[in-house]
């Protein structure tokens, strides 16, 4: 608590350890943490179209439901925008803005597994 280089909320420490076990009950119910989220988009990519920044959005419906679901499985400071953000992250959701080469493609067909 007394390190200025890290988070010292204790809600936010506490939480950690909430998590990583709620990880571990999600790894033994789906074989992995990956299998788990990839799950709710049938194992295939969401590519957006976005045109601007402005365009994105915080949060979708997709990351208010898993946003819940992870809350039912006993995570905390997991909220649809930051759902939304590790959706992205991991590359479920392609949000690049139309023209940057980092955009993957057409989303059709599966990407994982």
């Amino acid at each position: 608590m007394h390190d200025t280089g890290i988070i010292r909320n204790r809600l936010k420490i506490s939480s950690t350890r909430r998590n990583a076990q709620a990880f571990v009950r999600v790894q033994g119910e789906f074989g992995s943490f990956a299998t788990y989220l990839w799950n709710w988009v049938d194992g295939t990519r969401i590519v957006n179209h976005p045109r601007l920044l402005a365009d994105l959005p915080a949060t979708t419906e997709l990351s208010d439901r898993v946003s819940k679901d992870l809350k039912r499985r006993g995570f905390t400071f997991v909220g649809s925008t930051i759902v939304y953000s590790l959706l992205q992250t991991i590359g479920i959701v392609d949000d690049h803005v139309d023209g940057c080469p980092a955009k993957r493609g057409s989303g059709n067909g599966p990407l994982y597994p």
